[in-house]
């Protein structure tokens, strides 16, 4: 009887420290988006870099941010951008979530519909210098259709231009597209040359068979365009979620969080 107790006991605290540690790796992450000077320095670093580049891309029609899409280079050009941290800031719902002790998607709607998420720090000079030069600005996202709405609003709060004659924010479902933006980066090239891409994610720069891999192949596509970042892509540090993780669960959330965790310390490299 008494080893018994003992069992479920040390069950027990197995499992809060397992709780504990799992909150410990999200809330550092959310603080870090939050508080940190670097990586609001980060943020404001990329969108002056590609401000700096601006004359030279739109001037010279060789410059173009896709791969394997056609596009004809005296096309007008455009710039096609994320929006989940990359346009606007979700910290908030992060640290809703932390507290809440609950997981996306719970509460995602509801933080959309809310319209409060405010802009990603260099991101709004960069985008008006763009459109000041003629540059058409797309947006594509992973959020559902129905929330296309609720992130207009917001948009329009902060400042962040949009289209009135056509729509320039292209979201999932909408049209039959899927979670791959590589069908919306093809309508978008019929009529523009994008001179640059920005992102969170990897899949916000190339196609999803490339992007959901292991994280050694997913490192090797960086290798593989290692000529485009920093001058046609451009990446928005993430470090609260993304592909990143999904690649060392093999794309399995659904797994115990005692397995998860193992696999998250099985990962780190000791050398």
């Amino acid at each position: 009887m008494k080893a018994s107790f003992y069992f479920l006991i040390s069950s027990f605290i197995s499992l809060f420290l397992h709780a504990d540690n799992k909150q410990d790796d999200r809330t550092l992450a959310v603080l870090y988006s939050q508080t940190s000077a670097e990586h609001m320095a980060s943020s404001i670093q990329t969108y002056q870099s590609m401000q700096s580049l601006l004359p030279i891309a739109i001037e010279d029609k060789s410059w173009n941010a896709l791969v394997n899409i056609p596009s004809n280079p005296d096309n007008p050009p455009a710039i096609i951008l994320d929006v989940d941290d990359t346009v606007l800031d979700n910290s908030p719902y992060e640290a809703r979530v932390i507290k809440t002790g609950k997981n996306y998607p719970h509460g995602w709607d509801e933080w959309c519909n809310e319209a409060q998420a405010e802009a990603i720090p260099g991101v709004i000079d960069f985008l008006h210098e763009a459109i000041d030069r003629g540059v058409t600005i797309f947006y594509v996202t992973n959020r559902k259709s129905y929330l296309e709405q609720a992130t207009r609003t917001n948009f329009k709060k902060l400042g962040i231009p949009l289209e009135d004659s056509f729509d320039n924010l292209l979201t999932r479902n909408e049209n039959g597209w899927d979670s791959n933006k590589t069908s919306r980066r093809e309508l978008i090239a019929k009529n523009y040359r994008v001179i640059f891409q920005v992102g969170d994610n990897l899949g916000d720069f190339i196609d999803e068979a490339e992007n959901k891999s292991s994280p050694k192949q997913r490192k090797e596509v960086v290798n593989k365009y290692k000529e485009r970042w920093g001058k046609t892509w451009f990446v928005i540090e993430n470090p609260t979620y993304g592909d990143w993780e999904g690649a060392l669960y093999n794309f399995q959330f659904n797994q115990p969080q005692s397995d998860i965790l193992d696999i998250r310390n099985n990962a780190l490299n000791e050398k």
